[in-house]
């Protein structure tokens, strides 16, 4: 085994670098730049359009010989180590058909083994909360502790960490939630609405704050409102006029208010009742 992974790791290639040149290459350069000056610097106009197209096809013969050329030599260059990588994908092909299963075994076997590794973490988590009162699934799995490098002693000290992190919040919390609740009714402010925006992140110091700008806003409409009902009543009593028993608003002419008068005799004066008794002659019908 040993020989067979020595041949292996040190296998023999014959390989030669091979030197690409061209024949005569000052010469062709001399010819090609002949041929390139011959119309350099021709003016396209109406009279030497033709010319002009003739001198184009010309000179991309002389390009497409020079790249045909090159085309041919890359593919002849590049020939060998088109063999040479054929046989060497042969070699690794019988390779994989050996290790694929393997490595298909080895990938199967890891997932188990993270599944199972998973199921133990989940069930830890599960007792840690239940023993602090809370659901486990607001405790959030870190990749770390599914790890195999990680001890089980460092994993249930991080998920206690986490466990009594939620527990100190959900205090928090709470406590936030009734220190506002208080503070809005000790204003006499409905308290809902405030409470619920604990839950949204904000604090007891922030809402406070805003409480307080809306019981200054209240004020502030509370005495807009009571100026406006002292000038409202100072304006309708410019136009209302006693009238006997009755106030009228000489504006609209509605009577606003009576006096009703009760005659109640003084408290030394005695009660007196008095009747009238009428005699008449009784009707008849037909008269």
């Amino acid at each position: 085994m040993a020989n067979q992974v020595s041949l292996v790791d040190n296998f023999e290639v014959n390989f030669e670098p091979s030197t690409i040149t061209i024949d005569n290459y000052d010469r062709l350069k001399q010819a090609v730049t002949q041929q390139a000056e011959k119309f350099k610097g021709l003016i396209v106009t109406e009279d030497t359009l033709q010319s002009a197209k003739s001198a184009r096809a010309e000179l991309n013969r002389f390009n497409k010989a020079i790249d045909d050329r090159r085309k041919e030599i890359k593919r002849e260059y590049n020939q060998p180590l088109k063999d040479f990588e054929k046989d060497v994908k042969t070699l690794t092909d019988l390779v994989s058909v050996s290790i694929d299963p393997i490595d298909a075994g080895i990938k199967d076997l890891e997932q188990r083994q993270q599944a199972e590794r998973e199921k133990a973490v989940l069930a830890e988590i599960a007792e840690i909360a239940e023993n602090r009162g809370i659901d486990p699934a607001l405790i959030e799995m870190k990749s770390s502790w599914l790890t195999k490098s990680i001890s089980g002693i460092q994993r249930t000290r991080e998920i206690g960490d986490a466990a009594d992190y939620i527990v100190k919040e959900q205090d928090r919390v709470a406590n936030e939630k009734e220190a506002v609740k208080a503070y809005a009714e000790a204003n006499g402010i409905e308290a809902a609405g405030w409470v619920d925006q604990i839950d949204q992140g904000a604090s007891f110091v922030e809402l406070r704050i805003k409480i307080d700008d809306a019981l200054m806003a209240r004020k502030r409409a509370e005495e807009k409102a009571r100026k406006q009902k002292e000038a409202e009543d100072a304006i309708a009593k410019m136009y209302q006029e006693k009238f006997g028993n009755s106030v009228v608003d000489t504006n609209t002419g509605e009577i606003l208010q009576t006096e009703q008068q009760t005659l109640t005799p003084a408290d030394d004066e005695p009660m007196v009742t008095r009747a009238m008794k009428v005699t008449t002659t009784k009707l008849k019908c037909g008269r």
